[in-house]
């Protein structure tokens, strides 16, 4: 085998290491998603949130107030639960205070809403995240909520 040709492999084989390494979201990208997913909230925009439910899979959710649901939830199940929660309640504050992300396949974030539930009744909670790797995006895969 020449050296030239044996220089075009192994070119061609870092073009690919580096090609995938690219295609795993970075911490911007979770930034990115949590800040979307609370200005769908606080905007009862759900179109912002639709693209951070998986096309595959189920969502893990453990809702008090939003909810209340506890289980795993396809992404369509996710945005009719969220949908109904809007159609009632409302979120006015969405403050992320955690994102953290693992290059190995997970992000986790973590945020203070404020909310009236669907009876009208205030309450401030914390939100949890869990976000695996999806291409060149992050999916929400856990939402799980607490009283603060």
């Amino acid at each position: 085998m020449s050296l030239t040709r044996l220089s075009a492999i192994v070119l061609v084989g870092l073009m690919a290491i580096v090609a995938s390494g690219a295609q795993t979201p970075g911490e911007d990208a979770a930034r990115g998603a949590v800040e979307s997913f609370g200005r769908g909230l606080t905007g009862g925009d759900l179109s912002l949130i639709r693209p951070l439910l998986p096309q595959k899979g189920k969502v893990q959710l453990n809702l008090v107030l939003l909810g209340p649901e506890r289980g795993s939830f396809s992404a369509s199940q996710v945005e009719a639960l969220l949908r109904d929660f809007l159609a009632q309640g409302s979120v006015q504050k969405f403050e992320s205070t955690r994102v953290e992300h693992d290059p190995n396949g997970i992000a986790l974030a973590s945020a203070r809403l404020d909310v009236t539930d669907k009876q009208g009744r205030s309450a401030a909670i914390d939100l949890h995240l869990a976000f695996q790797p999806d291409g060149q995006q992050w999916v929400l895969r856990e939402i799980r909520e607490t009283r603060r």
